[in-house]
């Protein structure tokens, strides 16, 4: 104890030694509930990796976004032909925030982050997360209603959008950052969920221009009651309450058993898209338990 209002606390040599803290170095202290966190602003080495993308074709874009999605600042890429070159460059344009290609080479290339996601980044993420999905659902009743070819186009690429926004939520989440968010294994859940919704309404506007599926009143009238059982679920997310999680809880059985009236007394192309509408349902109470974990 000094002066009788501060204290000497004693921190682990590894940490210092990791971070290289020097005598007389300041350091940020944030109080979290009965905890005290200790934070540099230095940042470790670059994580790195080496993968062969040369057997890759169908998957080659997913294997790409997972090594983003683990935090990897630098990757040696090597492929095999024109064709996946061509992929990764799509994906990286497409999807990977804040990477670029750095060097290039006959059967592989180097990508780096050239502008690393922030924890503080996360909360504005999670936001245009949501707003995007609402959006979304919004302009796909419209462009429904219209039949309007332009409008279900840009439905379809929103969802590029909604893939950015929740893997720089995840690529945060992994980076080791996770201390500063609360609860981070069920926010990564929340994301990946989120993301899928965002297929959902890609997979509708597709079937739309494809004319695979008949949109009837009652089938747009759904898509407006799931957007009111969505917003819910975010005002709660921001907001919990118990009252306003048990009226979220009511709101979807009442929704649940209209859907499967429908299902029942549907015809058989009808009933094909009110299940993906149930699908879709399910996938936004499916985050339930995530609200209270988050608030308690």
């Amino acid at each position: 104890m000094m002066g009788g209002k501060t204290f000497v606390l004693s921190l682990p040599s590894a940490w210092i030694k990791k971070y290289q803290i020097k005598k007389g170095e300041e350091l940020d202290l944030e109080e979290k509930e009965n905890s005290i966190i200790v934070r540099t602003e230095k940042r470790l080495g670059d994580k790195e990796i080496s993968v062969d993308f040369s057997c890759m074709e169908v998957m080659l874009g997913r294997a790409l976004g997972s090594l983003y999605k683990s935090g990897y600042t630098r990757a040696k890429i090597s492929y095999g032909t024109k064709e996946q070159l061509q992929n990764i460059e799509d994906v990286l344009q497409r999807s990977l925030v804040g990477f670029s290609i750095t060097k290039q080479e006959a059967n592989y290339i180097v990508i780096e982050s050239i502008a690393e996601a922030k924890v503080e980044e996360f909360d504005v993420s999670l936001k245009r997360l949501f707003y995007s999905l609402e959006l979304m659902n919004e302009e796909l009743v419209t462009a429904l209603g219209s039949s309007n070819i332009q409008a279900l186009e840009k439905v379809i690429e929103k969802d590029g959008q909604i893939n950015r926004h929740a893997d720089l939520c995840r690529r945060i989440i992994v980076s080791g950052q996770t201390q500063f968010l609360s609860k981070p294994a069920v926010l990564y859940y929340v994301v990946e969920q989120l993301e899928r919704i965002g297929d959902f309404y890609k997979a509708f506007a597709q079937k739309a221009l494809e004319k695979s599926f008949v949109f009837s009143s009652s089938a747009k009238k759904i898509f407006q009651e799931i957007q009111k059982i969505f917003i819910q679920f975010r005002t709660l997310f921001y907001k919990f309450s118990f009252e306003g999680f048990e009226d979220f809880g009511k709101n979807f059985y009442t929704l649940r058993i209209e859907i499967k009236k429908l299902i029942k007394d549907s015809s058989s192309e009808e009933k094909v898209l009110f299940l993906q509408q149930s699908f879709l349902l399910e996938t936004i109470i499916d985050m339930n338990g995530a609200l209270p974990m988050l608030s308690l």
